[in-house]
């Protein structure tokens, strides 16, 4: 009972009194206890710190709380410093300048008196990273790995080992102040992957952070060797492939024109023949052919590559004799004495024939003329119901609904084209003729 009177009575006495005031209870700001740097390279690397740790050394996780961080050149005044805002308790900044040294502070963001910086903590930035990854002198069991420097480092270090390796587990090859090295234990038929990276100075190992560079990579090759001297040779529309064997005795062709090419959608072919012939192919185009070698289920070489190779364009306009090859025993024209090919086109790969038609009726023989385009697949496209006859069996049928109608051709050279008729049966003047092919020879005079 006496506590409770002796409360309410110095209740009373600060209650009613002007003259004493109640402090007020002012929080401390979040400290900082610990910082360190990581991800270092040429021109940034990523800041952090610690609010608190354990007992262990660890960064504890810090809620709620934003952070000013300042970095500069060192002895540089953090208040006047390149200040950023951070939520988390680690930063990243860029536009650095390589192999310099900074400093840099950090405290939370809380405006009261007791708030200081923490810090400095001072790092330096790596020299660049090498850049040109590749491969030359490459065999089933060796290659050479090479690369640019990517400033003025003086040494370097690289990583390898097939694809997917863990660069962590691998130790670093040395390679002095050469811009190359060989390695001499690979495996035939396998990919491989490789990675390298530049000391900054030389009285260091590397382990220093900034004393060298990121790595880059990686840079794969497989042990499996391309083809050699890829030629080829086009007429309108095809193109014979031709290559050395590398050791392989299989490999994979692929093409398509060549704006746009792209190896992953472009149409593949796989061979055992070194000569390949691509046809269906249109004349005056450009096409990209590649061939890699095959060395299994899943391992190839690298692309060797034969880009923009332009298809000679028709250039068919003309007086052409006409006769036929194979079979002979009724002329399709009737009996020209020649095909004017009247008109030529590279886009629309267009012919009209004019010639002398083999019609049953006295004392006549009328000009007429048909139209076909030759498509790009060596096809031949015949406009149904044209005004053209041809002879079969002495009656005399439509083209394109007729007996005869072109179906393939074949430019045999810069003269001749050969186009390959067929009659058909189902005709209702040549029922019951047996299907029979015929190819007219157009020979330019």
């Amino acid at each position: 009972m006496k506590k409770v009177v002796l409360l309410l009575l110095i209740g009373f006495v600060f209650s009613c009194s002007d003259d004493v005031q109640i402090p007020e209870i002012i929080q401390p700001c979040q400290p900082v206890v610990a910082s360190f740097t990581s991800n270092i390279t040429d021109t940034s690397a990523r800041l952090n710190w610690c609010g608190s740790v354990n007992d262990a050394g660890e960064c504890l996780p810090v809620t709620g709380v934003t952070w000013l961080v300042s970095y500069g050149a060192p002895g540089f005044d953090p208040d006047a410093g390149t200040i950023v805002n951070a939520p988390t308790t680690s930063t990243g900044i860029g536009g650095l300048a390589p192999q310099t040294s900074y400093e840099f502070y950090v405290k939370s963001d809380c405006n009261l008196p007791n708030n200081e910086w923490f810090g400095p903590l001072q790092f330096r930035t790596s020299c660049p990273a090498p850049t040109d990854l590749g491969i030359m002198n490459l065999t089933k069991t060796s290659a050479t790995f090479t690369w640019m420097p990517g400033g003025n480092e003086i040494a370097w270090e690289i990583k390898y080992g097939p694809v997917g390796f863990n660069l962590d587990e691998v130790p670093t090859v040395a390679t002095g102040n050469n811009t190359e090295h060989t390695v001499m234990d690979l495996a035939p038929n396998t990919e491989y992957e490789f990675y390298v990276r530049a000391n900054c100075n030389d009285n260091t190992d590397g382990s220093q952070a900034g004393s060298s560079s990121s790595f880059r990579g990686p840079f794969r090759f497989v042990t499996c060797l391309p083809p050699l001297n890829l030629t080829s040779t086009a007429t309108q529309n095809s193109v014979v492939l031709d290559w050395d064997s590398n050791g392989e005795t299989s490999w994979e062709v692929r093409y398509a024109e060549a704006a746009g090419f792209d190896a992953n959608t472009a149409t593949a072919i796989t061979t055992n023949n070194s000569t390949y012939t691509v046809t269906n192919l249109c004349p005056n185009t450009a096409y990209t052919f590649v061939v890699r070698g095959s060395c299994g289920m899943a391992t190839t070489s690298a692309w060797v590559s034969n880009v923009g190779v332009l298809t000679p364009s028709l250039g068919y306009t003309g007086m052409y004799t006409y006769e036929e090859v194979g079979n002979t025993d009724e002329p399709i024209f009737g009996d020209p004495v020649a095909v004017d090919i009247v008109a030529v086109s590279d886009t629309e790969r267009s012919i009209t024939v004019k010639y002398l038609a083999n019609l049953d009726v006295a004392g006549t023989q009328p000009t007429m003329t048909f139209n076909f385009t030759l498509n790009c697949d060596g096809t031949v496209s015949v406009n149904n119901d044209q005004d053209t006859n041809f002879n079969c069996g002495a009656d005399n049928v439509l083209l394109g609904l007729g007996a005869a109608t072109p179906t393939m051709y074949d430019m045999i050279d810069d003269t001749t084209i050969d186009i390959r008729f067929i009659e058909d049966t189902g005709s209702a003047t040549c029922v019951n003729v047996p299907l029979t092919e015929v190819v007219i020879r157009l020979t330019k005079i």
